[in-house]
């Protein structure tokens, strides 16, 4: 007579789960209290990776596993989460856009999950915990059968945690930029946090994004702008000559047609991006319009030569066809 292996249920979770399961899952799937105990025992076949939950293979965990494991750690405990009950956010959500600022998902160290504001749940070893204020926003069922908030909720989730305005910035401007979320949405999802705009790196993003910035260079020009008086410009606005698509400069003062084009090949999302900056201020110079070009170095260490030309050509415009542009602002 065949004796009947207490541990048989338990292999559909290998490829079901990754080799994930919470200890709840083992006992109701029948395997022995004991039997898990030897089998996590140390140098055996199994590991405890984080409380309840039990990985049931050895070695290191692969990035799909530290995820699993995390939405397993924060999920109710004595029952089966229901979908979206609890969501992968933050930087595991942005990496996973592909997102550059956000890193590669497999250099993640930590995983951010996000649940019901009422649960007492605690950071714990790898996975940070993020709470709803209010009603759990909805989430998406991803193709590896993870749910994950969506890219505009995983920003507002990661903001007052990101005390650093730099890559807060960068990260905002590529998810608008590569339209993982609309501009309303995230400016939305943002401003839902009660207080945000208290949060110094909140309020500078919210701005630069109203005001068109797309990116951590354009930000940082706005301030430098700002800073030497000169008044607000257009960011990324469409401007049309007698009613015909002309260009998208970089920032653009209405009043006395000047453009200003930021040059670098690090903040345009593909090399041929950058050879369109070229075509479009040349666009520009034909229409009669002076274009000042600039570079974020240039920004940073020196900006005095950039903001004297500017500041002589936005008092002295209107230049080119001026009577002739009209423009759109940036969405």
């Amino acid at each position: 007579m065949t004796r009947a292996n207490p541990l048989d249920p338990v292999v559909p979770l290998g490829a079901d789960q990754q080799h994930i399961a919470t200890r709840a899952q083992l006992r109701r799937l029948g395997a022995p209290s004991g039997t898990i105990a030897h089998r996590l025992r140390p140098g055996g076949p199994w590991q405890q990776v984080l409380p309840r939950v039990i990985c049931l293979q050895s070695g290191r965990l692969t990035v799909h596993q530290r995820m699993r494991a995390a939405l397993a750690y924060a999920g109710p405990k004595g029952r089966e989460p229901q979908p979206g009950e609890v969501l992968l956010t933050g930087f595991a959500v942005l990496a996973d856009a592909g997102l550059p600022s956000a890193g590669h998902p497999g250099d993640l160290s930590e995983v951010d999950v996000l649940i019901q504001g009422q649960r007492h749940v605690g950071d714990r070893q790898f996975v940070r915990v993020h709470r709803a204020s209010g009603v759990m926003p909805g989430g998406f069922e991803r193709d590896d059968g993870l749910w994950s908030a969506t890219v505009a909720r995983a920003l507002a989730d990661l903001a007052p945690r990101e005390t650093g305005p730099r890559r807060l910035r960068a990260l905002c401007a590529e998810a608008v930029q590569r339209r993982h979320c609309e501009l309303g949405e995230l400016l939305d999802q943002l401003l839902a946090r009660p207080g945000a705009l208290a949060l110094p790196q909140v309020a500078r993003v919210v701005e630069d994004l109203t005001a068109g910035a797309r990116s951590v260079v354009e930000g940082e020009a706005r301030e430098v702008l700002a800073h030497a008086g000169l008044p607000e410009p257009l960011w990324n606005p469409v401007l049309f000559l007698d009613g015909r698509f002309l260009a998208v400069p970089d920032a653009y003062w209405p009043h006395a047609c000047v453009a200003l084009e930021i040059d670098s090949r690090a903040y345009h999302l593909r090399p041929a991006d950058h050879e369109r900056g070229l075509t479009r201020a040349n666009r520009l110079t034909a229409a009669g319009l002076p274009v000042v070009r600039t570079t974020p170095t240039q920004l940073r260490r020196d900006p005095a030569p950039v903001l004297h030309e500017l500041t002589a050509l936005v008092t002295t415009g209107p230049y080119g066809r001026h009577h002739r542009i009209t423009w759109r602002r940036a969405r």
